[in-house]
């Protein structure tokens, strides 16, 4: 997928928009700024991938090393070391492990990227990893996503950091390398590069959702932490079709076994098994819809759609989710990793951060930890 941005008046329009009134609490006027940190390290291509080299020469590249300089801003810049491009680089095909081929490799990339001027992709892709106020990697962590100098929208968990680029791994904060105090904010480094887009491309015989919920099988099983009780549904439903078609773009919250269990248990269950708990909400949807069950369990299925593709992080960044069930809305925390719904009764499921962004052929899957209800079940 590819991506024109419009970037003109830079990096003078960064400036004016980065600039604070002072340096970080505490930092000496006579330390060094972030550029000169950056630039410490040379900018010759070595063997050293503890350091900076190829962001120097990005930042060069991109003519934003003044952006970093100013020691009255206050500044966060998210800084992959040398290990980290070379990381991206291998992602985008490069086979070498050396400083300066993985430069070239990324350098030749942009354009897939971002459009027709590589410069311009690069300076979105950098200015994606400046945060316009000096934090420290905790107030990150529990920021519940953070805007960056591009306009865009981070969101960390723990020491993961989520882009919008769902099938690359994510990067992390290197604990022992954060905080880095200069003059102008704090530097933290992370060991990969964050990508502001979605460049991968699907291929044309990916699974669709359906296709990677039907791996589960339909035979209740120990397992639950795939999809049995799922695939149950939406085949008794008759979403499948739905669920599988290559024109679509469709996001799912998908619960697993576990998270039937759970809600079935909220809803008065005392088992613990697949089948039974199965069993159970068949019998409460048939009291729900007055003895056909298939209604409320569509509009249940329906209210865990979204029509559109969103990444974990945009989802939970989101204000509100419109899901397919006509006038329900989810109400997304990104600091919780809660979706609010509407069984204020009933606990919100939690968005499982280290299995989201399951990537089907047409769209996304983010596995949740309870079932979504989409109406106040009153006494139970």
């Amino acid at each position: 997928m590819t991506r024109a941005f419009k970037l003109a008046g830079f990096p003078a329009a960064l400036l004016a928009a980065l600039v604070c009134s002072s340096a970080v609490a505490g930092h000496p006027d006579d330390e060094p700024t972030i550029a000169d940190i950056v630039a410490g390290s040379g900018g010759t291509f070595d063997h050293n991938r503890r350091d900076f080299d190829i962001l120097l020469n990005a930042l060069e590249a991109a003519d934003l090393v003044g952006a970093l300089s100013d020691p009255n801003d206050s500044l966060t810049v998210l800084a992959p070391d040398d290990l980290a491009f070379i990381r991206l680089a291998q992602d985008l095909g490069f086979e070498g492990s050396d400083e300066q081929g993985a430069f070239d490799t990324i350098v030749a990339a942009l354009p897939a990227i971002g459009g027709d001027d590589p410069i311009a992709t690069l300076e979105f892709i950098l200015l994606y990893h400046v945060l316009p106020e000096a934090k420290f990697a905790f107030e990150i962590i529990f920021s519940g996503g953070v805007p960056t100098a591009s306009g865009e929208v981070i969101l960390a968990v723990r020491r993961q950091i989520f882009d919008a680029e769902p099938e690359l791994d994510n990067p992390r904060f290197k604990l022992r390398r954060s905080d880095i105090r200069a003059s102008n904010g704090l530097i933290q480094v992370i060991n990969r590069v964050l990508i502001p887009v979605d460049v991968a491309n699907t291929p044309a015989d990916a699974p669709t959702i359906t296709d990677i919920v039907a791996a589960s099988g339909t035979a209740f099983d120990h397992d639950t932490q795939n999809f049995n009780i799922l695939l149950n549904a939406v085949l008794a439903a008759g979403l499948d079709d739905d669920l599988a078609n290559t024109e679509a773009a469709l996001t799912v919250f998908a619960p697993t076994d576990i998270a039937f269990i759970r809600t079935a248990r909220s809803l008065g269950y005392h088992g613990r098994d697949e089948a039974g708990a199965f069993e159970f909400i068949v019998d409460t949807l048939t009291e729900l819809g007055g003895g056909d069950p298939i209604p409320p369990l569509t509009d249940i299925l329906l209210y865990h759609v979204l029509g559109e593709t969103l990444t974990f992080k945009d989802a939970l960044t989101a204000r509100k989710l419109e899901t397919l069930l006509p006038g329900a809305k989810l109400r997304p925390d990104a600091y919780s990793r809660r979706l609010g719904d509407n069984a204020p009764a009933l606990r919100d499921p939690r968005v499982r951060a280290n299995a989201a962004d399951i990537r089907a052929q047409n769209g996304l899957i983010h596995p949740i930890t309870r079932v979504l209800i989409p109406l106040d079940l009153g006494g139970h």
